[in-house]
């Protein structure tokens, strides 16, 4: 906690390493959070950390509850539906986008992540997986060029990988075939196949939803 991130405001620093900690599980839902104790670790006053805190509220990370104090807030079975259900609409529409505005080099970043995603889960490697998994999917997201579209899903991401973090570990027994899932995908961009890579997505979030509810 005592690494300092540059040119980022100390109540900046505190809100994304406890943003972090908290969508990776280190903070898990209703863990309390100590305004004087996260102070301590960071060496400052207790005002920035109030101001990151305030900042995870409206982020609904964590809730306030008076005279008690601040906690990891709960992700309940129906925001979970919620997330998902939205996310499909959106990513649907991107996917319908970028095969208007498609480039050979933004092809190949594709596939880099894809072969990422491979290798980690030949490795076992969780966090490898899921960072490479983002990319692959906010990629797409960038080639659709829709600025508002990628500005709620870079909101959006940060609860998708919350409840990855929560029951990955639980669910995804083989990492390989997280992987395997967005091949599909990829093949179906690289062939100019729109109702393919739509029906390759829609099976890629029924294998997490499966996995999650």
């Amino acid at each position: 906690m005592k690494n300092p991130i540059v040119n980022k405001s100390l109540s900046d620093q505190i809100h994304e390493v406890l943003r972090d900690s908290i969508i990776i599980g280190a903070l898990r839902p209703g863990d309390r959070i100590l305004e004087l104790e996260v102070a301590k670790n960071f060496g400052v006053s207790q005002a920035p950390v109030r101001e990151a805190l305030l900042k995870l509220a409206e982020e609904e990370l964590v809730v306030s509850i008076r005279y008690k104090g601040t906690f990891v807030s709960n992700i309940s079975a129906v925001e979970m539906e919620d997330l998902y259900s939205f996310r499909i609409m959106m990513e649907e529409l991107a996917i319908k986008r970028i095969f208007e505005r498609i480039k050979d080099g933004e092809l190949r970043t594709l596939e880099h992540y894809y072969h990422e995603m491979v290798r980690a889960g030949e490795t076992n490697d969780l966090g490898s997986l899921r960072s490479a998994d983002i990319h692959f999917h906010t990629k797409i997201f960038e080639m659709a060029h829709h600025k508002f579209m990628f500005s709620v899903w870079e909101t959006l991401v940060s609860k998708l990988n919350r409840i990855w973090y929560l029951t990955s570990q639980a669910y995804f027994i083989n990492l390989s075939e997280v992987a395997a899932i967005h091949e599909p995908i990829l093949t179906a961009i690289k062939m100019y196949d729109v109702n393919g890579c739509l029906h390759a997505f829609k099976e890629h979030v029924d294998y997490e939803k499966n996995r999650n509810f």
